[in-house]
């Protein structure tokens, strides 16, 4: 019963941790997305949008559409002190050990 019972606690354990680090990322990237949102022209997010539904009607078609998704650029290590957070619960948060992994 002790097996069954720390076995379970473990799965639940690496679960919650895995829902945390998935949480950061999202965060982080819902900032970075509005960053990058609000220094966009908006001819540019007009083009976006109508390549995103182009490549969401032909993707059954034709899968080279989705490659609009590519990063077109070497990327590069990510500065998060440059972010504007809306908030210090937002900067508590990602301050946490466990949202840094």
């Amino acid at each position: 019963m002790y097996r069954i019972r720390a076995y379970r606690n473990h799965a639940v354990n690496a679960v919650s941790r895995r829902y945390r680090k998935a949480l950061s990322g999202a965060t982080l990237s819902s900032v970075a997305f509005e960053k990058i949102d609000r220094s966009a022209s908006p001819d540019s997010v007009t083009v976006w949008a109508a390549e995103e539904e182009h490549a969401k009607r032909e993707r059954m078609r034709d899968v080279t559409v989705m490659d609009i998704y590519d990063v077109k650029m070497e990327r590069r290590e990510f500065d998060h002190s440059t972010l504007a957070l809306p908030d210090k619960w937002l900067q508590l948060l990602l301050g946490q050990k466990y949202f840094l992994n």
